[in-house]
């Protein structure tokens, strides 16, 4: 029997908020919980399929255009991640390029088809805890990840999925900044079919003498 995708109780009351049912969600509202928001600003930039989630071989692939900026000085980035709506597997974000062997200059997904960004276009080796910013500084670009799961069945093509960015700062301090998420299931391979044979095309089985 086939299983529905485990949600947590948190990201889906997220979820449901994002749709745009108004409901109260502790960790979110709760004046005890408060971001960030004198210390960074997060932006989504370009268009709708510019940040992305996608099927890519035969795990997950994330793209999502940001621009991220310090609002006071010697702010620094100690760690990130995403949540979704499910629950990710063994999510990596995709490595500096040029702390590999041998370096190169385009970040890549891997796989039979090999997608590549150039690495000036993206942002994952400014997020380090050695790069401190300076007030008003910002960075902008493609920010890259990749997952061993799959994206749930019951999500269509063409979807947007509400998630967060978590920023941690080099204090440990937690800034949640919602995103969206184009689901683009192009590269899906479709299930293998075989034909039903009708009951009169086999020949009977004929036994041994």
């Amino acid at each position: 029997m086939k299983q529905k995708p485990q949600y947590d109780e948190l990201a889906l009351a997220r979820r449901i908020r994002a749709a745009g049912c108004l409901i109260y969600i502790p960790e979110d509202d709760d004046p005890a919980q408060a971001t960030l928001t004198d210390e960074v600003k997060v932006c989504q930039t370009g268009g709708v399929i510019d940040s992305s989630v996608f099927d890519y071989a035969g795990g997950t692939g994330f793209r999502i255009s940001l621009a991220i900026t310090s609002l006071r000085r010697n702010f620094a980035v100690s760690h990130y991640e995403l949540e979704l709506p499910w629950k990710l597997g063994a999510f990596t974000w995709l490595e500096d390029p040029k702390n590999l062997v041998p370096p190169r200059q385009e970040y890549r997904f891997g796989g039979t088809n090999d997608l590549q960004f150039d690495r000036d276009l993206v942002i994952n080796h400014e997020l380090r805890v050695t790069h401190c910013f300076a007030d008003g500084e910002s960075v902008e670009g493609l920010l890259l990840g990749c997952d061993q799961g799959t994206i749930p069945d019951d999500v269509r093509h063409g979807a947007m999925i509400a998630g967060y960015l978590i920023l941690r700062n080099q204090r440990s301090r937690e800034f949640r900044a919602p995103i969206e998420l184009w689901c683009n299931r192009g590269q899906r391979k479709a299930p293998i079919r075989t034909k039903r044979r009708s009951l009169f095309e086999s020949r009977d089985l004929v036994p041994c003498k």
